[in-house]
């Protein structure tokens, strides 16, 4: 593993997230986010009161998804309950653009997916390593190094290959070879999805809906001054990084399910849930427990996850507040860079979240997690 750096990391990591994770405690109602006058919609339009779930899972039959993340925290968490949930097949995975570099970590996520997961039928693809927008960003190093580094976390030791594919060629590959529409869960930047759909656009009507954690509609961004000299209180991250990548999946016309901040911001880890981890004896669950037992220390305490939820709307999304409408992304260079804003609410094909159902999300997780 590549660990030598940890400890040097672990120090920024801390100080960097510490600030990350305060930038975003914010609640809805506290926020006052300046939204340039093209981003907004009429008051008529945002009565939006019978708005529809998702459609729900069917349980007479599993999910295909293929999950395209960026080695955060949370996709250990969200890869944990994927490959938990009864109801979903995990076909593919994406090393993606991000808080990772996509190679440096592909063996750490290798071993976690086949040595500690037992997923052995799943093949693992590196991403791209670089963002499709000329003016793109990167997350701050010392987060990018502990992904790199799986957090730190002691692995299994993997001897096997990784697929050789790019990461947007498996997943057309995947896509095509489907019997089924697929479902594909995107918690990083978009970058490989859109480049899947350059590629092949016919994929676009295989793709059941593209499932995202990302972005902030009525809710304060979360960059919090921690991208160079840009100036931005409207972006979140995964939509930021990579702007014009995500403008293209919003416009692609491929039904959207977004979990942004406004339906995320709220989940606090807590000891009471780290608690109930501890009962368990799967390795999978006991290597998340000692990554949340890392946090509390690194943190000082409770912290926030985000691309968790983005999973349970994957299989549930009742556990979630929705709203429909026609979506955009802000890809010109200034203060709204990778402002995610809703058009208008005519787009019945296209969800956000904008509140969750946070005591049934706790609980929902853990019996998923402990398999109950």
């Amino acid at each position: 593993m590549k660990y030598n750096k940890l400890v040097s990391a672990i120090l920024l990591v801390l100080l960097v997230a510490i600030s990350a994770c305060k930038a975003t405690t914010q609640t809805q109602d506290e926020t006052s986010t300046d939204i340039p006058v093209s981003a907004t919609i009429s008051e008529a339009e945002l009565e939006n009161t019978n708005t529809p779930i998702p459609e729900e899972v069917d349980s007479s039959s599993k999910i295909p998804v293929i999950f395209s993340h960026d080695g955060a925290p949370d996709d250990i968490a969200a890869m944990l309950y994927l490959s938990k949930h009864p109801d979903v097949e995990v076909i593919g995975v994406v090393n993606s653009y991000g808080e990772q570099d996509p190679e440096e970590s592909s063996d750490e996520w290798a071993a976690y997916l086949y040595e500690v997961l037992d997923m052995d039928a799943v093949p693992l693809a590196v991403g791209s390593v670089t963002p499709l927008d000329p003016n793109g960003y990167e997350f701050p190093e010392g987060w990018r190094t502990s992904a790199n580094a799986f957090w730190g976390l002691q692995l299994p030791k993997y001897d096997g290959e990784i697929d050789p594919r790019a990461g947007y060629q498996l997943i057309i590959d995947l896509v095509n070879a489907s019997s089924e529409k697929v479902t594909i869960l995107v918690t990083g930047a978009q970058t490989d999805i859109a480049l899947a759909l350059q590629e092949d656009p016919q994929i676009k009507d295989k793709i059941e809906r593209i499932v995202i954690m990302g972005g902030a509609f009525y809710f304060e961004g979360n960059i919090a001054g921690m991208a160079g000299d840009a100036s931005n209180d409207v972006a979140e991250w995964n939509i930021f990084v990579d702007a014009l990548a995500a403008k293209q999946v919003f416009n692609s016309g491929v039904p959207l399910t977004i979990v942004p901040l406004d339906g995320s911001d709220n989940f606090w880890i807590t000891r009471a849930l780290y608690d109930q981890l501890t009962t368990s004896d799967d390795p999978g669950v006991n290597l998340l427990a000692e990554l949340w037992s890392r946090e509390f220390e690194w943190l000082g305490g409770d912290f926030l996850l985000w691309d968790l939820l983005a999973a349970v709307a994957v299989t549930d999304p009742e556990y979630f507040t929705w709203e429909n409408g026609d979506l955009d992304v802000i890809t010109e260079v200034g203060d709204f860079h990778g402002q995610t804003i809703v058009l208008d609410g005519t787009n019945k094909n296209n969800y956000f979240a904008v509140d969750n159902d946070l005591s049934g999300l706790y609980t929902y997780i853990i019996d998923i997690y402990l398999e109950r």
